[in-house]
Order: structure tokens, then C-alpha cells, then sequence
């Protein structure tokens, strides 16, 4: 037997009008096993796709969940105590404490499961019910330790996208606060959120981003660097484009400006806010938090560094190689002891001290914290 199209002409007998929920009285278990066949098959026989036989109203039934997606304690709490009770079988309100819902095609059926929810046949029933029985791993909203700041909410974002809106709802309590769901990855079905703010944002930047997240085309799409790459302008340039961050009241400060805030399903860095240009880089939250003389200082400050890191290993150069004359005479005399036992001439040399820098940092932030550490002290001492 084929197994590579579940979709397509091969089973085509099985499953009438491309998926439709097969019902009928008269048929014993026909119509209930060639349903259970289409969602094996549509899920390629998937060793951890669990099928719970029960009974309801004397009626048979089938619940299908994905092992490694629900939460046990909900699956016989909710739904199995729930259906062991039950004498009415034609109505899903009999889940009172789960999200439940109707639907007759089975392929939505096989999307579901495949996001962590149950799925409740029931033999004769005119519609299957799609069952909210998901597992989730939350951790705490910790302050992130990329973004700290003294003065302002100590939360940041977690993976866990419905969390993060959460955070963002609860710094704008406005009925503007808009949010659209998209699905990108035609594997990975990764879910991305977009934000933005009804009276404030432009409606032509509401679509473009829109147009550039439905325009996603490919397997694997893990946030945030392929959302990035893939909606930013020029993806090939060595500078951002868009504004990550990890900080609820950041997002927050950028919705109310009329920017629009992309989040997805994954990473606690998901949040990337567009449009943004050069000067948000070095803004902090802190800076609205104190006086404004001060924040303006430490913002003139972080720019000021910018420059000098930017341009200090050019200027050495040039001032090593070419224009020495203008250094005072005993820091020309240091200067040049220093380098008597240097056997590269000076780019070379400011090039290999750029590279290892950039060979510790990452060593720092890649090796065990341990062993980073020890790596950072020796690199300094050399």
C-alpha cells in the first residue's frame, strides 16, 4: 500500500468530497473506520497517534490524540470522565472546562491533531468534535538578562506566543490593540502574531507586512531569523532592519509610535518591531524612566561609543602607518617599542586583535559557563 499521498487520487475511494466526515446509522462501524483511516493514513501511520476506543450512549466512538502533544491528566480529567458521564452524544457543550468545537473535514481534523488537540468520533454522528487538550511547558516571565534595566517591569517574553500577548495586553488596555494570526511553513506550521495599534499605525505598513508574511514560502520557518530574513528589505546587508527585542514594555513603547510588532510561536526573542531606523538601536526603556537630561546623556553616550568602536581601529591605522608626526613625541617613542617586536605591519595587526576579540566573544557565549568563563580570563590576560 501507497502511504506517501494521503491526499490524493489513490485514496480517493476511501474519503468522499476530499475529506468530508462520513456519518450514517445503518453502516455498523464502516463509516467510523474509514474515517480512522483517512487521519492514519493523512499522518503516515505515526507510531505515537493513540486511538481510544469508548462508548457513548451505546454508540462506539474513537478518541485520537498524539501522545507527545497532550497532557495525560487532561485527556482522562476532562475528556474521558466527562464522556464516561455523558447521555447526550450531539452536543460539545458537554466539555464545560475544555475548548471545543464541531467540523465535518477530516483534513482539519489532521492539522489539530498535529497541534496538540483530541479529536472525539463518535459512530452515527453527523460531526467529529476537535477537543483543546494541548501540552504546554511554561516557564516564568523573568526579567531577560540581554535587556536588563534598573527602573521600569522586570518580565520579559517567554516561547510560549499566547503568554507574550498576555504581557503586551496588559501594558495597552485598549480595544485598538489589534492581533492577526498567520501560519508559515508549510512543515513547521509556525505560528506568527502581528500587532498594531487600529488608530495609530498606517494601514499601507499594516498590509505590507501582512502581504510579506503571506509571501513566506518554505519548509522550515524558525523564528526570528528566517521571519526577519524573509520580510525584511535587504536581506543580504550586514546591518538589522528590524528591531528585536525581548521586553513587553518595549513593545509596548513601539505599538503606541504607530510601529507594527511581529511575534511568533518558539522564541522568547520573537518579537521584531518594524519599521525601525538607526537611532532605535540605542534606545532603552530606561531612558523614559528618568530625567530627561540624564537619559539624554546616557543615549549621547551609547552613540558616542558606537562612533568610537566604529572608527577607532581605521584611525589607529592610520595614525600608526601614516601620520605618526601628529602624536605627541614620548607616546610616539612607547608606541613604537610596542610594535618593535611585532612582525606584521599595522592593519594586519588591528585586523588579528578584531578577530580575536570576536573569536572570546563567542567562545564566552558558546562554551559551557564554565569553561567560558576561563576563556574570557585567559584571553584578557594574553
Amino acid at each position: 500500500m501507497d502511504k506517501s499521498n494521503p491526499f490524493g487520487t489513490h485514496y480517493a475511494y476511501l474519503i468522499p468530497k476530499e475529506g468530508v466526515f462520513l456519518t450514517g446509522h445503518n453502516a455498523a462501524h464502516f463509516e467510523l473506520n474509514k474515517n480512522i483511516s483517512f487521519i492514519e493514513q493523512a499522518l503516515f501511520y505515526t507510531d505515537d497517534l493513540k486511538k481510544q476506543a469508548i462508548s457513548v450512549d451505546c454508540k462506539d466512538g474513537i478518541l485520537l490524540y498524539i501522545d507527545s502533544l497532550v497532557d495525560q491528566e487532561i485527556i482522562q480529567t476532562h475528556i474521558l470522565a466527562t464522556l464516561y458521564k455523558k447521555t447526550d452524544s450531539g452536543s460539545h457543550q458537554m466539555f464545560t472546562t475544555l475548548n471545543s468545537q464541531k467540523d465535518t473535514d477530516l483534513r482539519n481534523a489532521a492539522d489539530s491533531l498535529i497541534e496538540g488537540y483530541s479529536i472525539l468520533m463518535v459512530d452515527g454522528a453527523e460531526e467529529f468534535y476537535i477537543l483543546s487538550s494541548e501540552k504546554t511547558y511554561a516557564r516564568s516571565t523573568d526579567e531577560p538578562e540581554n535587556e536588563g534595566i534598573i527602573r521600569g517591569p522586570h518580565n520579559g517574553f517567554i516561547e510560549q506566543l499566547s503568554v507574550n500577548l498576555n504581557l503586551i495586553r496588559k501594558q495597552i488596555i485598549s480595544t485598538s490593540l489589534i492581533v492577526r494570526y498567520f501560519y508559515v511553513g508549510s512543515k513547521t506550521r509556525t505560528k506568527v502574531a502581528i500587532m498594531y495599534m487600529q488608530d495609530l499605525a498606517n494601514p499601507e505598513l499594516v498590509e505590507e507586512v501582512e502581504k510579506r508574511i503571506k509571501a513566506i514560502s518554505s519548509d522550515l520557518v524558525l523564528p526570528p531569523g528566517f521571519i526577519q530574513e524573509f520580510t525584511e528589505d535587504n536581506p543580504f546587508s550586514l546591518f538589522p532592519q528590524q528591531l528585536s527585542t525581548e521586553r513587553p514594555d518595549r513593545v509596548a513603547a513601539n505599538l503606541m509610535e504607530g510601529r507594527v510588532t511581529i511575534l511568533a510561536e518558539g522564541s522568547p526573542t520573537t518579537a521584531l518591531i518594524v519599521p525601525v531606523s538607526f537611532f532605535a538601536f540605542y534606545q532603552s526603556p530606561d531612558d523614559y524612566n528618568g530625567r530627561w537630561i540624564i537619559s539624554s546623556f546616557l543615549r549621547m553616550i551609547r552613540m558616542m561609543s558606537f562612533l568610537i568602536a566604529f572608527t577607532l581601529p581605521a584611525v589607529y591605522i592610520a595614525t600608526i602607518a601614516f601620520h605618526s608626526a601628529i602624536l605627541p613625541l614620548e607616546l610616539a617613542h612607547t608606541i613604537k617599542k610596542s610594535l618593535e617586536n611585532v612582525p606584521f605591519p599595522a592593519i594586519v595587526e588591528a585586523m588579528l586583535l578584531e578577530v580575536i576579540f570576536e573569536v572570546l566573544r563567542e567562545a564566552g557565549m558558546r562554551l559551557p559557563s564554565r569553561v567560558g568563563q576561563t576563556i574570557g580570563i585567559v584571553g584578557t590576560c594574553q
